[in-house]
């Protein structure tokens, strides 16, 4: 009833001043005090793990990285560091801090404390979602997948799982190997082990057997002649496709505990990258894919292969290739340990990163100034860790942060306070000396609050009410921008029916993107991809020569509203679509459940689309909304069917989007993995070609729409107020708006805005040689 009567009085509201929305009087409040919304409780005020718009739009008030902001376009200007050099082929960095930067607690900011940070973040005890942005340093992937390990002593590695086998390689102490594979490891399938891994098989995919539709196990094969492909059919002179294989009896080898005798070829599993393995159970020996495999619990034996490509941070040294012919060979578990000096990145003096990438990286300098390449410091943050209490350290009385402003009190889901840092280097810069962030999920209370003026701003993170947009559209205060953002259904392509592509494509196709934005939100743009069009780095300029030649992959005729099509996907899954008197009803097709964040608008697309599949599919979906950090806890532990998300550039390069659907992501909790897709996306982030990169780009995003784990609904639009008294405020496609860029004027109506603090420019980097 109260949310009705609110409603009620924002619609019809008419006492608004001069054409503002609310008061424009802001009578006993601080003139430096700035008051604005976080619509939720922070996850992490951690930076190497937040991954969360809540968490970051509080994480870039308090922390800096090398590089920062600048109001507007956000290019990258002068934080920590003041200058750097980079080889010819922006692969090798080298960053130049500032002698002033200082931590809160007075002490120096040091290149130290970029280095621990970003390993950090990568490590594998860590944890973090937000890991796989630090992909970019050299070894840093592997690292964080835990395949990169060094030897604790010099070792030999042996040709069997056993001390008594015979050496095929000596490595000296600190080497360092890739892990293969784990001995022993237990199996995980009841198909049984096969004599020889099948000639011309690229890929297998395991499917578990089925409870409800009474499906058995089953292993499937790819050959090179590609999907679909008929058991026993091939090109002339190519191998045929073997027949599926289904369980063994007596359940097979399953739950068999078994030794790893050798590395085989590579083959997909699943998606994945993988390859086979030789394996002796009590039944004898066979080959079965990795991902059959499960590491046992007194896994004694390792099975590794040498790694030489370390970083050198010299052009004129290129990596050292591993030896001709190296071969995989086993060694004891116990002698290997995790060496982060492998990864790309080392603090040479105090005040000198040095850094190295995997590849050329054009946006490098665009993400050093993201939340998850900020320092933190390890005297702070380990000794909590030791505690076993890792996040006590960003509690206000224990947080130590390099950047404006400080963290002053928490409490809990109702109001985070900050205040200046007093350390921080531009602190007579900064014209707001205090922040208060409220809590308000509720999206018309939170215009409520603004109208009375107990809001300067609406934040970064509140959406304006979808019912509102129209009179709200014409207001003096109100503004409009285009954002690099996705909102999107993600699905949980482990659990049926969602494991079928036919449904989930059926599922989007019955979405009526365009009726969503004209009738429920109001504003945006349909999607029927993930990449907003309007993404830099040459994909706009992509997209519209694609448009142009009329080969735009992600046209409406291929991918758009389409419920006849719908319901012949549904046919095909074996889910007949039937008329049931008046309604639609899918015959055999399970009730599947939506979940979704606190909000109304969130309600409102989902009760929308919940119409649409029921309208046109004759499916039923519940509804469910919980708490943002409730979400994003049942989101990693997989409790979910179909969950509303949204996606937000980290940087502005179609990457940040697309490396979330990579099979080994943290961000990938759909299930869904590609062998194409992955091996497309590494391809074109090692291309110098920008306009072919981008080519390539966009064919993987092609890929993952055909995969369909996300169903893209709509590319945001930022809509927001913000007071007249605020000024610096300049609307970005990031829709990051950092406080320092801004201060209150009392005397907003009496004269012209003084100028914003000039910012610190970077000059052109200097020049690493010999790249």
């Amino acid at each position: 009833m109260g949310a009705a009567v609110l409603s009620l009085s924002l619609a019809a509201c008419t006492g608004d001043v001069e054409g503002y929305v609310g008061t424009t009087s802001r009578s006993g409040k601080d003139v430096a005090t700035f008051y604005v919304n976080n619509a939720d409780e922070p996850e992490y005020l951690d930076p190497g793990k937040a991954v969360d718009s809540v968490s970051s739009a509080l994480l870039v008030q308090m922390f800096e990285g090398l590089t920062t902001y600048a109001a507007g376009d956000l290019h990258p200007v002068q934080g920590v560091a003041t200058h750097w050099e980079q080889s010819d082929d922006n692969r090798i960095f080298r960053f130049h801090l500032r002698p002033e930067a200082r931590w809160s607690d007075g002490k120096p900011v040091t290149a130290h404390d970029f280095e621990y940070a970003w390993k950090r973040a990568l490590r594998p005890s860590t944890a973090s979602l937000a890991a796989t942005n630090l992909h970019v340093l050299k070894n840093g992937e592997l690292f964080n997948l835990g395949k990169l390990k060094a030897l604790r002593d010099a070792a030999a590695l042996r040709a069997a799982p056993r001390p008594d086998a015979p050496p095929v390689l000596a490595l000296p102490r600190g080497a360092f190997v890739v892990v293969l594979g784990h001995s022993p490891a237990r199996v995980v399938t009841a198909v049984a082990p096969l004599a020889a891994p099948p000639p011309g098989v690229v890929a297998v995919t395991h499917a578990e057997a089925d409870e409800e539709t009474g499906a058995a196990e089953r292993l499937s094969f790819e050959t090179a002649a590609g999907v679909g492909a008929a058991p026993g059919a091939a090109p002339p002179g190519a191998a045929p496709t073997p027949a599926p294989l289904g369980p063994a009896p007596g359940n097979g080898w399953r739950g068999a505990e078994v030794a790893l005798l050798a590395a085989g070829p590579p083959v997909a599993c699943n998606g994945a990258a993988d390859r086979w393995f030789e394996v002796e159970g009590p039944q004898g020996r066979g080959f079965l894919p990795g991902c059959l495999l499960a590491p046992a619990e007194n896994a004694a034996y390792t099975l590794v292969a040498p790694h030489a490509s370390l970083p050198t941070y010299d052009p004129a040294r290129p990596a050292a290739a591993p030896p001709s012919g190296a071969p995989a060979g086993f060694v004891a578990a116990a002698e290997l340990v995790e060496d982060d000096s492998a990864v790309g990145v080392r603090a040479s003096d105090e005040r000198t990163l040095e850094v190295e990438l995997e590849q050329p990286t054009p946006y490098f300098t665009d993400i050093t100034s993201s939340v998850s390449f900020f320092p933190v410091r390890r005297d702070v943050i380990e000794p909590f860790e030791a505690r076993g209490a890792p996040e006590l350290w960003f509690r206000p009385e224990n947080i130590v942060v390099n950047g404006p402003y400080q963290l002053d009190d928490w409490k809990f889901r109702y109001e985070i306070t900050m205040k200046r840092n007093p350390a921080y280097w531009r602190h007579d810069a900064l014209r707001i000396h205090r922040i208060v962030w409220m809590e308000i999920a509720q999206h018309n209370a939170a215009l409520q609050l603004y109208r009375a003026g107990d809001l300067d701003y609406l934040g970064d993170n509140t959406d304006l009410p979808f019912d509102h947009l129209g009179w709200l559209s014409g207001k003096k205060d109100f503004r409009r921008s285009e954002y690099l953002s996705t909102v999107y259904y993600e699905l949980n392509t482990r659990k049926p029916p969602l494991d079928d592509v036919r449904v989930r494509r059926a599922l989007n196709l019955a979405v009526d993107k365009r009726e969503l934005v004209e009738k429920i939100t109001r504003v945006g743009a349909p999607a029927s991809h993930y990449v907003p069009d309007i993404t830099g780095s040459g994909y706009a300029e992509q997209a519209a020569e694609d448009r142009q030649r009329g080969a735009d992959p992600f046209s409406p005729a291929e991918v758009g509203h389409d419920p006849a099509r719908a319901r012949a996907l549904l046919a095909e899954a074996g889910y007949e679509v039937v008329r049931d008197g008046d309604e639609l009803r899918a015959n055999g097709f399970p009730p599947i459940e939506v979940l979704y964040n606190n909000g109304e608008g969130h309600k409102q697309v989902a009760v929308a689309i919940q119409d649409m599949w029921k309208r046109h599919l004759g499916i039923s979906a519940a509804l469910r909304s919980e708490e943002w950090r409730v979400m994003l806890n049942d989101l990693r532990d997989g409790n979910f069917q179909v969950i509303r998300l949204a996606w937000y550039a980290d940087y502005n390069h179609p990457q940040t989007w697309l490396a979330t659907f990579l099979s080994y992501s943290a961000q990938n909790r759909t299930g869904w993995a590609d062998r194409e897709f992955d091996d497309t996306i590494r391809k074109a982030a090692a291309l110098a070609d920008p306009h072919e990169s981008m080519r390539l780009f966009r064919a993987a995003e092609r890929r993952a729409v055909d995969g369909m784990c996300r169903i893209p609904l709509y590319f945001e639009e930022k809509s927001t107020l913000v007071k007249p008294w605020v000024r610096g405020f300049i609307p970005n496609a990031r829709n990051t708006q950092l406080v320092k860029w801004l201060w209150i004027d009392p005397d907003w109506q009496g004269k012209p805005a003084a100028a914003a603090p000039a910012e610190l420019e970077l000059p052109p980097p200097g020049r690493i040689g010999g790249g």
